[in-house]
């Protein structure tokens, strides 16, 4: 039973044995032969118990009122909670849009910047003897190629006349790290302004990758950075990464893992090595 059903009943109560009471009492003492005031009196006592009746259904409507105010309060709690409930909603559903708009930023940046890498690689350009004619100019993925070519033919090896013919013998000093830090420093002192600005946009791609995400939800981009890599690019990385000119890029190529996919029977076999140590190092 509601607390508003009681106050129905009580007040109807309260009606009916007042009417009852007035009722029985004129019924007993009609008609009134003399009008005194002693008979005042006692006629005004009769209803002493209906004040005290009257008394006790305060308390009791005091009472039904404390209950009232408790189920408003209940009510104003209720809505108070749903109230919370809804802008705990509204709180999760704006950090989702949020959360959603700082993706989209992040992978308009991406794509725009894997736009300007492949802007670089076509800029690569590569001049190769050509005897008689000169020389022949490559661009992009195989000036890349011929650049590779250089790198581990003419700079990790050296060029001697025996038996009136030019022969390449290993260099004995690319043995070491520092020597091979060395060599490879004088071929991007021969090629850096081809090379620079591609290691230096393929830098700042991870970078925005690892900037941007702290688990791995990041590997899907840094996925498909390395699916725009060749062959030949991963290799000038690796070396590049060996070098002191990959300091910044190493970290970040190690954590990622942009090298996964070189292949090894492509790495001379002076320095199966260096790629040993490599591999070691991410384990």
């Amino acid at each position: 039973m509601t607390t508003k059903s009681l106050s129905y009943i009580l007040i109807i109560g309260i009606l009916s044995i007042v009417s009852i009471y007035s009722g029985a009492l004129i019924y007993f003492t009609w008609p009134i032969s003399e009008f005194s005031i002693d008979k005042s009196g006692v006629f005004g006592d009769s209803f002493g118990l209906l004040t005290s009746l009257f008394s006790g259904l305060a308390f009791a409507g005091l009472i039904i009122t404390i209950l009232m105010q408790k189920d408003e309060l209940a009510l104003q709690r209720e809505e108070l909670s749903l109230t919370r409930d809804e802008l705990s909603g509204q709180k999760d559903e704006l950090r989702t849009q949020n959360e959603t708009l700082r993706v989209q930023r992040f992978e308009n940046t991406f794509f725009k910047m894997l736009e300007i890498l492949d802007s670089c690689r076509k800029e690569i350009a590569y001049q190769a003897p050509n005897f008689p004619n000169g020389s022949t100019t490559y661009e992009g993925r195989e000036a890349v190629r011929r650049l590779y070519e250089a790198l581990s033919k003419r700079y990790f090896f050296n060029s001697i006349t025996q038996n009136y013919s030019q022969q390449l013998v290993f260099a004995e000093d690319c043995n070491t790290s520092e020597g091979v830090n060395q060599r490879y420093t004088k071929f991007y002192n021969d090629h850096g302004d081809d090379l620079g600005q591609y290691f230096r946009t393929l830098y700042n791609i991870i970078k925005l990758v690892d900037r941007n995400f702290t688990s791995g939800d990041g590997l899907v981009y840094s996925n498909l950075l390395r699916a725009q890599l060749s062959r030949y690019e991963l290799l000038l990385i690796f070396y590049n990464c060996l070098s002191s000119h990959g300091d910044k890029l190493t970290p970040l190529v190690k954590k990622y893992s942009i090298l996964k996919h070189m292949e090894a029977e492509l790495v001379i076999e002076q320095h199966q090595w260096l790629l040993d140590r490599w591999s070691s190092e991410l384990n």
